[in-house]
């Protein structure tokens, strides 16, 4: 996900003025990244089919819910920041895509916190 969205943003950085020329890089975007989960899923299904039909236990419910919380926080605050300089009426464009990177860094964080947390054994 870092790597399909940044090279998103990465083309919305160098294109400056003309950002609102990249509706069909942000479809790309969003199309690359739903083939790249399907794909690993998939991956992941045929390498372990066994743990691929598990139900999650309370252990794997907890880590989810403690790392979607630490996430939303800073979702929380980045829409608050995102609302905040709207305030100076930037480009529609702009305000579009600094929400869009405020989700996806929250989406990031979240399963950074999940990563974490099982490698702690949580």
């Amino acid at each position: 996900m870092s790597g399909i969205y940044g090279l998103y943003f990465w083309s919305i950085i160098r294109s400056g003025r003309h950002a609102d020329a990249h509706v069909g890089g942000l479809l790309a975007t969003i199309i690359a990244l739903v083939v790249v989960q399907t794909v690993l899923t998939i991956a992941v299904a045929i390498l372990a089919p066994k743990d691929a039909k598990a139900p999650r236990d309370e252990r794997e419910k907890l880590i989810e819910l403690k790392a979607t919380r630490f996430a939303y926080a800073g979702l929380a605050t980045g829409i608050a920041f995102a609302v905040f300089f709207a305030a100076f009426t930037p480009p529609i464009i702009f305000g579009a895509n600094s929400l869009l990177f405020v989700l996806v860094t929250a989406e990031i964080v979240r399963s950074g916190c999940q990563i974490v947390q099982y490698r702690q054994g949580a």
